[in-house]
């Protein structure tokens, strides 16, 4: 591990009626080898239709082989309150992917920054709706 990191996110992303689908799943492979993210940790979160919320394998959660790329891309980083929460946030019946990832595309400017002897102190993650909720008041 590092002991340099870019901000880091989390996306929860919902597959309805629990069918893992490739479409995304190509971009996500092309911003990692673009150097843009880096993958820290992808799980699988399935919420049954009575409300349980368990881990669930890459190998249960995907049906073929077209993304086997994926293996691998589990850390195991994510707790027990993670999954919980995820569980929270997604329809019953539902499989969940849950990418945590690196924003590497800021390396650069951070170390440019660096050399001009400055230094990015702390960053934080803005929802989007929240924005969209400011931008959109015209109260």
């Amino acid at each position: 591990m590092t002991d340099r990191l870019g901000p880091v996110d989390v996306l929860v992303i919902e597959f309805p009626r629990g069918e893992l689908r490739p479409e995304g799943f190509a971009t996500l492979l092309d911003l990692v080898e673009r150097d843009i993210i880096h993958v820290l940790d992808l799980e699988f979160v399935r919420r049954d239709a009575e409300g349980g919320v368990a881990l669930v394998d890459l190998a249960d959660a995907v049906a073929g082989s077209e993304l086997a790329f994926l293996e691998g891309a589990s850390s195991g980083l994510l707790d027990p309150d993670d999954v919980a929460f995820v569980g929270e946030v997604v329809e019953p019946g539902s499989l969940a992917g849950v990418l945590l990832f690196e924003h590497v595309w800021i390396m650069p400017l951070a170390d440019a920054i660096e050399a001009g002897g400055a230094r990015i102190v702390t960053s934080a993650h803005v929802d989007p709706l929240d924005l969209i909720a400011v931008l959109g008041d015209d109260d």
